[in-house]
């Protein structure tokens, strides 16, 4: 029965190949055949697995390109399937009709919900977990919920890679009962005594309750913390960068190795350093590491940056349902001065669910777009007037907000009658259109 099904799902993934679909399909398929088929695939020995709320499709594919370019035998779910069913077909992509993965290291995206179903049978000994925020209310339900299920994922004998300043993620090791190697971010220029987004997942002490308090803030609840009652604060870091600069988009980690970072914000900065700190605990050259990292190649679907028409464009893309995002992109917004036009929109909330849930809006601190020269704010999509709304409530002057039915009727305000740089804070489904139709005015 293992072959059977293996040979069905490599069926199945062939066919999508051809028809350019299916990251789940093939997983789907091969477990109904065999509900065992997961369990009898022989791994390799070494296993990265990496999740959390956001990042850790960047953070995992960083980790599996280095590896290549070093010339290990990767197997990388780069399909992005991350839950159960996309694990599997990662699986059932680098094995033989045996089920053995001939691969010298496994690296898997996988979804924070999942991770319960998955750990326990692949058993990975590296686990990376980049953050949990509140994200995707309806499935989600609180991020305390994830909370709990990455913890009934995890074993004492998995060694953990988390962010030193984030004191949410602190929850996951009061016991200490896991070995963890961590990492941080030094006070940058762009750091602040107060924070400009709301802290929306921890603000007092997970130990004893007191209200934390920060010597700076990177971002929402993650900075240079500690409790003026407890010992609660930053545990030691083995990974520390520091001089991070943005216009060369380059850090310098552990006062040693030069590190370049895929886009200039602050996420990618997180990202960045969560691949080379579990590089680094697996045992990799760093020197070679971090020339790999530098090389790297950054998705353009997730972000951006050309010009048009002598004016700077900006593509950001968001995490609906996720506030965190949106407050990264904003945050890298309130970075630069000038004139600015802004596009936000979606057409679809989720591809996973029917619920319309925008409860998520009013966690996003457009605010901070009210200390900015803007010139239009441009919302599109099916929500177009919801987030014209909260805009309003955030105090942004309504003369310059723009509602459009889809890109097609933005095109003449957003290339014609708009001055200044361009910042696109939108959702996957239009990244291509959006970098398509600026593009191709170029060229006209």
């Amino acid at each position: 029965m293992k072959k059977l099904s293996i040979l069905a799902g490599k069926s199945v993934l062939w066919l999508g190949d051809k028809m350019h679909r299916g990251s789940s399909l093939p997983g789907a398929v091969a477990l109904k055949l065999d509900s065992h088929i997961m369990e009898k695939i022989k791994l390799p020995k070494k296993i990265i697995a990496v999740t959390g709320s956001c990042g850790k499709g960047s953070t995992s594919k960083m980790i599996a390109e280095v590896y290549k370019s070093l010339g290990y035998k990767v197997a990388h779910n780069y399909r992005e399937g991350n839950l159960q069913y996309g694990v599997l077909t990662a699986l059932i992509e680098y094995s033989n009709l045996n089920g053995v993965m001939d691969v010298d290291v496994l690296v898997l995206e996988v979804d924070e919900r999942y991770a319960k179903v998955v750990f326990p049978i692949l058993k990975p000994q590296t686990v990376v977990i980049t953050n949990i925020s509140r994200d995707q209310p309806p499935r989600q339900g609180h991020f305390d919920l994830v909370l709990e299920d990455i913890k009934k994922a995890l074993n004492p004998k998995m060694h953990l890679i988390l962010n030193a300043d984030d004191p949410y993620l602190q929850k996951l090791v009061l016991n200490n009962e896991y070995k963890v190697t961590y990492y941080s971010l030094d006070k940058t220029k762009q750091s602040t005594k107060t924070s400009l987004c709301e802290n929306l997942n921890i603000t007092h002490c997970p130990k004893c309750g007191k209200k934390l308090e920060y010597d700076y803030y990177h971002f929402e609840a993650i900075g240079h913390y500690h409790c003026t009652k407890c010992s609660f604060k930053n545990p030691k870091s083995e990974y520390v960068a520091s001089k991070v600069n943005y216009d060369k988009r380059e850090m310098i980690v552990n006062d040693q190795y030069k590190v370049v970072f895929p886009f200039d914000t602050l996420y990618c900065v997180y990202n960045t350093l969560a691949a080379f700190t579990t590089l680094g605990y697996m045992g990799l050259d760093l020197e070679k590491a971090s020339e790999a990292i530098s090389l790297s190649s950054y998705n353009k679907k997730n972000f951006n940056h050309y010009e048009y028409k002598n004016r700077e464009v900006y593509v950001l893309n968001t995490k609906n349902e996720n506030s965190s995002t949106f407050n990264h992109a904003l945050m890298f917004l309130n970075r630069n001065k000038g004139l600015k036009t802004v596009v936000i929109g979606w057409n679809v909330i989720s591809l996973r669910y029917k619920y319309n849930d925008l409860s998520w809006l009013y966690d996003i601190d457009f605010e901070i777009l009210k200390k900015h020269d803007i010139d239009r704010i441009i919302c599109l999509g099916i929500n177009r007037y919801d987030l014209a709304t909260r805009l309003k409530y955030s105090g942004v002057d309504p003369k310059k907000i723009f509602v459009y039915e889809d890109l097609k009727k933005a095109e003449g305000s957003i290339t014609r009658r708009t001055k200044g740089d361009i910042y696109a804070i939108i959702n996957f489904n239009y990244m291509d259109d959006f970098n398509k139709m600026l593009n191709e005015g170029e060229k006209k």
